[in-house]
């Protein structure tokens, strides 16, 4: 029979949630800044006279660029951005920053956007309680924010330092959130010295 971790240290499912919470926060401008950055240049390409990408042919690569999936996945992002902040914002009774209603065509300004968005949500990660409405939309974002990373093979940003490794004894075990089996996130702590794994068993 195994006891659950909280069970013994109620503080470790909190603490875990929030270096998970702060995890995908800080990961937004830079996926705003990548997407936001095909958004721009599919909006080109749709004001040119072809807006298909032509190779050997084949579903996929005959979608125009417009109506792929990485430019519906950056409108999907700062959408789902946008609506954490109006609901989050509400349930503190403290005011956010007002993103625009769509995706800015300047990318640099997309990127501030998100940066105040980041930093906001970062400050009030301690105050964040668990609203249903407001689940659904941090489940959302975040789950976008790893498929965007996953699609772009984005490097994830990180606000702590690598852990020490026991194997290799170097300072190398970096935390990640990946996307599981069933779209949730799951942890994921390996070594980038000696590819030792920490992660979790699967329950």
């Amino acid at each position: 029979m195994t006891i659950p971790a909280d069970a013994i240290d109620p503080t470790v499912v909190r603490e875990q949630w929030v270096a998970e919470y702060l995890w995908h926060v800080d990961q937004l401008p830079y996926v705003v800044e990548t997407t936001g950055t095909i958004v721009v240049a599919a909006r080109g390409v749709r004001a040119a006279p072809l807006t298909e990408r032509v190779s050997g042919g084949g579903y996929i690569d005959n979608v125009p660029l417009v109506d792929g999936p990485e430019a519906r996945n950056a409108r999907a992002v700062w959408d789902a951005m946008r609506g954490y902040l109006v609901v989050a914002a509400s349930r503190l009774g403290v005011e956010a920053p007002q993103l625009p209603p769509g995706l800015p065509d300047d990318v640099e300004l997309a990127r501030e956007w998100a940066y105040a968005a980041s930093a906001w949500l970062s400050d009030a990660v301690e105050h964040i309680e668990s609203w249903e409405d407001l689940d659904a939309l941090q489940d959302q974002l975040f789950r976008l924010v790893r498929r965007a990373m996953h699609r772009l093979e984005l490097t994830a940003t990180r606000r702590a330092r690598p852990e020490l490794c026991l194997r290799c004894g170097q300072h190398g075990v970096l935390v990640d959130w990946i996307d599981g089996p069933d779209g949730n996130s799951v942890l994921s702590k390996v070594c980038i010295v000696c590819r030792t794994d920490y992660s979790p068993s699967p329950a």
